[in-house]
């Protein structure tokens, strides 16, 4: 059976140890970690975070129909009575584990083992992950069934969720595997073991927490960790820690880019309307702007035609690709948005900055840039370093908000005045506002944590 969440697998990562009656055991069919997402015969996984323990939620789980709780053996035993109540209450069953996470993690990388006529397709890089990931899964999905992450559930603890909730009745799947510190690819490439690997790029993302883009490298190329004679890597045709990334590589190596994908003749800007692929037999519709997203769909297809997936769904696939919430959305009113506010690092800010100042307009173009955060050290150099980048940018206007772009405005307004750096949202709110006009291009990116998104109804109905 493929059901991870049988008894006999639960009680293995508790070693045989349960709270509760085996008798009233129903085993359950999905798994969760957000006691509000609880449907009814679901597993619960207690984890203990920064902002909550997941632990004070087991009741709420229970009340909403979970029927099994992995929880941390410590807390356990400090809370027996409770447990007691719990299990008598609600027919649940406890399986205590020295860490929920682990465990749920081991869960997950015995389950991934099950799979062996299923293509696993993993996907990493600092920038270009998500889009890859939704692009690959958009052409494969429309030649034979393709699993995918739901969502963003792409980390040490979405990877194991993704796994987990993974059935056997599809060819592929497409994994996407994020990391933010060291070590963490380790975790996923055991859990996830791709037969096939992209790398998108090395850049900066998360250099705070990983120290330079060499130890990034040395961290992604470990995706390729379990690979054997029969694997196959690709990575960007230009990449600049190509040669680091594929140090000890065992299996095919591949590349993409322009010089790469086969077939390709010319690439056709089509401004915010996307960019045509022509191929010497046939013509790729993509709606996504800019050349980093044309290097998404070159990663996508050069995986497409390696697993020998005819042109007609490598075709239908990309055209019906849309933007993933936050990455190059283009929302059309009065006033034209780039929506691409999801994330921020200064490779993925310069590339969007080149991608709107190129674009055609009837009005001006106008960027609100806002932290690039998780830089750590090098946030200010970085920001001083933006700053001179935008010294020469197209633009009518740069609004720059949050506490660290003031580095890049200090820099900036040394060689131009139409600069304005804002501390306070509603005050950036009014500045824009106040500013833009019909026919206008806006460009919103920033990290996450800076919400720039907030600034989009307003803009399109203003």
């Amino acid at each position: 059976m493929m059901n991870p969440f049988m008894f006999s697998r639960l009680v293995a990562l508790s070693d045989g140890y349960i709270f509760g009656k085996r008798e009233q055991f129903v085993e359950p069919t999905g798994i969760c970690i957000d006691s509000r997402e609880v449907v009814a015969r679901t597993l619960f996984v207690s984890l203990k975070g920064e902002r909550t323990d997941g632990h004070l939620h087991i009741e709420s789980a229970l009340q909403q129909g979970s029927c099994a709780v992995l929880v941390n053996r410590d807390w356990a035993d400090c809370h027996l009575e409770s447990i007691n109540n719990w299990s008598e209450r609600y027919g649940a069953v406890f399986f205590p584990v020295d860490d929920t996470l682990k465990k749920m993690q081991l869960l997950a990388e015995n389950h991934r083992k099950r799979f062996t006529s299923m293509t696993i397709i993993g996907v990493t890089g600092s920038n270009g992950k998500t889009t890859s990931k939704e692009m690959i899964a958009s052409i494969l999905g429309c030649y034979k069934p393709t699993y995918k992450n739901p969502g963003n559930l792409n980390s040490e603890i979405g990877l194991p969720l993704t796994v987990l909730r993974m059935k056997n009745v599809y060819d592929y799947a497409v994994l996407e595997m994020g990391i933010s510190h060291i070590g963490e690819m380790d975790v996923l490439a055991r859990i996830a073991r791709p037969e096939i690997a992209i790398v998108t790029n090395i850049g900066r993302a998360h250099i705070g927490f990983m120290g330079s883009q060499r130890k990034i490298a040395e961290e992604k190329r470990k995706v390729f960790s379990f690979f054997d004679s029969d694997s196959t890597a690709f990575i960007y045709e230009n990449e600049g820690f190509g040669s680091i990334l594929t140090e000890h590589l065992q299996g095919n190596l591949k590349y993409f880019g322009e010089k790469s994908v086969e077939g390709l003749q010319e690439v056709r800007d089509r401004g915010l309307e996307g960019q045509e692929l022509v191929f010497t037999d046939y013509t790729i519709s993509l709606s996504l702007p800019g050349r980093h997203n044309l290097q998404n769909a070159l990663a996508a297809i050069s995986v497409a035609q390696y697993l020998a997936v005819p042109p007609e769904f490598i075709q239908k696939g990309l055209s019906e690709m849309t933007a993933v919430f936050g990455r190059t959305e283009i929302l059309n009113g009065k006033v034209s948005v780039i929506q691409d506010c999801y994330n921020a690092n200064p490779d993925s800010v310069l590339a969007s900055v080149k991608m709107a100042v190129s674009l055609p307009t009837k009005g001006r173009r106008i960027l609100v840039l806002g932290d690039m955060l998780e830089l750590g050290e090098e946030s200010e150099a970085a920001h001083a370093a933006l700053g001179s980048s935008l010294v020469s940018a197209k633009a009518d206007q740069i609004f720059l908000f949050g506490p660290e772009m003031k580095a890049a405005a200090n820099t900036v307004l040394e060689e131009r005045e139409d600069v304005v750096h804002c501390s306070d949202f509603q005050e950036l709110k009014s500045r824009v506002l106040s500013y833009v006009k019909e026919g206008d291009l806006v460009l919103l990116k920033g990290s996450r944590g800076m919400e720039l998104e907030r600034l989009t109804q307003e803009l399109t109905r203003s």
